[in-house]
């Protein structure tokens, strides 16, 4: 057993001090490993850049010798010990749904960032006891006694974040005797009525597309931010949401919480229990390469809003919504013409969720859910409405992930093209093993259920009149994407260039105001790191979008499928 002792000091430094005791069996060495990386993130974190202070000690408080063997795995001499504690301090200072935080409000931690496995011993008991103010409640999906919690082996450990403080509101709601528990840190008045009749529908019809839950509860922890945030995270029987303002989560914001919500709950499903053969196990101390991020990622997006549209949450303009993002988000990305989705996923571990260089990857969110929402579409057509995406994650809940196996790109290819036939294996060659262009298979896709792709105007006017995405860092306007030969591009204006001028004009207030009275050109002042100088830039349309809106004149046929698929 491995018992961890958790408190701090001067909570505004933000340092938490962790102190661990274990036995030592007798060996004469012990090697102490912390994560490099986060399951649900496919980016290095190298999270032991937060420890400032580290020590070890036997059982008489005499020190031990260690040293460090690579950048996040310590090596003990325990000779003659029969009891190690090691006592080191992290530095949580990042709010997000992901990482740690600890201020005069809360405590809240992922053990996957701040706590050590022993090598060879990853399947040990774990106790936390936390030394945390006595008005503090504790929000957490271990088992709880007191301000003792308790979990068996690192993989749960690490996938069981905590949160502790004195203005945890909660909640639950109750699915095929499975309890839901709805946690909120920060400050927001939870509408739980509405929460609940709108989390049961979803959940009810996640579930019943599996046919099962694969656990015995969960848990949503929502951090609530003053300020306007979004971010998911998932875990095996629990996620964490950074939503805000908490001012607006209920209304302007409900929408986003929905989507996220439903989401991560997917996930439950997908990537922690039909996980890729590649991870299964995880490998903490380094890359887990795989290509699947189409599946992990590109799945989960697009069928959490169609579980969200499907159970009646969302109503088609809702879900027409989400769709319309991924298509905007997938047309101004140009990277989709360099790396396809599947590369691109291989190569988070290289470049992580950063824009990085400019255009040269996609997405595997909005670029591998539209390739989803094409090969669930193009099921549903070869099936005559009897198969769809719902029966290909099905199969593999089943056949891999009940049967404690991973899935290989083969096995997840092959399911789809025996569900869907020849079009889907040309959706995998051509636009999640290939860069060809999307809008042609999409619409052909789209067609099977009487909806069409019509262009809109981009509402971002300098999206749309110059071809360029610009925005406000440091009190500085950036230009972060240039639209490859748009006028932008062909007057020499690059990323990372800054405006200093629009007609003369120092910049005050929003760019998009100052634009919206611009007629045939502008005149904008443009700085890069030895010159500056002014170029003028004739209106055009740029970064043309398209959006989905149902055929006025759709056959019976077509209104059949889009049943099937609205429904399924």
């Amino acid at each position: 057993m491995i018992h961890y002792n958790i408190s701090y000091n001067n909570p505004h430094r933000h340092y938490v001090d962790f102190e661990f005791t274990t036995s030592t069996l007798g060996k004469e060495k012990m090697r102490f490993q912390l994560s490099a990386w986060r399951p649900g993130r496919y980016e290095l974190a190298n999270f032991s850049q937060n420890i400032q202070k580290w020590g070890a000690f036997d059982e008489n408080n005499n020190p031990l010798a260690f040293k460090k063997i690579t950048k996040d795995l310590w090596e003990v001499e325990t000779k003659d010990a029969m009891e190690i504690t090691v006592v080191y301090n992290f530095y949580a200072n990042q709010l997000d749904a992901g990482a740690c935080y600890l201020d005069e409000h809360q405590l809240y931690l992922n053990p996957v960032h701040c706590m050590f496995y022993i090598v060879d011993r990853m399947e040990e008991e774990y106790t936390l006891n936390l030394d945390i103010p006595k008005h503090y409640k504790i929000a957490s999906s271990m088992e709880q006694k007191g301000n003792t919690l308790s979990i068996k082996g690192y993989d749960l450990l690490a996938e069981s974040p905590i949160i502790c403080s004195d203005s945890l509101q909660h909640g639950t709601y109750e699915v095929d005797g499975i309890t839901f528990h709805l946690w909120f840190q920060g400050e927001c008045k939870p509408d739980w009525d509405k929460l609940n009749t709108d989390f049961i529908a979803y959940t009810k019809s996640q579930i019943k597309h599996f046919g099962g839950f694969p656990v015995d509860e969960y848990h949503f922890f929502f951090q609530i931010t003053p300020y306007r945030s979004y971010h998911g995270v998932e875990h095996t029987k629990n996620t964490v949401l950074l939503l805000g303002p908490g001012n607006e989560i209920m209304d302007k914001r409900y929408e986003d919480l929905l989507g996220v919500c439903s989401h991560e709950l997917y996930h439950t499903w997908n990537i922690k229990a039909i996980r890729p053969v590649e991870m299964y196990p995880y490998n903490y101390t380094g890359e887990n390469y795989f290509r699947t991020g189409f599946v992990a990622e590109g799945v989960t997006t697009y069928m959490g809003d169609m579980m969200l549209y499907n159970s009646g949450v969302f109503n088609w303009e809702s879900f027409a919504k989400t769709q319309n993002q991924n298509i905007e988000r997938h047309l101004t990305n140009y990277g989709r013409f360099n790396l396809s989705v599947a590369d691109s996923g291989f190569d988070n571990w290289l470049d992580g969720y950063k824009l990085g260089a400019p255009d040269r990857k996609t997405s595997i969110y909005p670029d591998a859910a539209l390739c989803m929402l094409m090969i669930d579409l193009e099921i549903i057509s070869n099936s005559d409405g009897k198969g769809s995406l719902h029966s290909v994650m099905k199969e593999l809940y089943e056949d891999f992930a009940l049967k404690g196996k991973g899935y290989s790109e083969d096995d997840f290819r092959n399911i789809c093209v025996r569900f869907g036939g020849l079009k889907v294996a040309e959706i995998f060659e051509n636009h999640i093993y290939g860069t060809m262009d999307y809008i042609p298979t999409l619409k052909s896709a789209l067609d099977t259920v009487g909806i069409e792709l019509k262009e809109k105007k981009n509402t971002n006017l300098s999206a749309q009149y110059f071809g360029f995405v610009a925005v406000k860092e440091d009190g500085k306007v950036v230009i972060k994407k240039v639209e490859p030969n748009s006028v932008t591009d062909k007057n020499g204006i690059a990323p990372e260039d800054e405006i200093t001028k629009v007609n003369g004009n120092k910049i005050e207030g929003k760019l998009s105001d100052i634009l919206k009275d611009c007629k045939k050109e502008v005149v904008f002042t443009i700085k890069k790191k030895f010159s500056e100088k002014d170029i003028t830039l004739k209106v055009g349309n740029h970064y043309q979008l398209l959006e989905l809106v149902k055929q006025d004149n759709a056959t019976d046929e077509q209104i059949v499928l889009r049943k099937v698929w609205s429904n399924n």
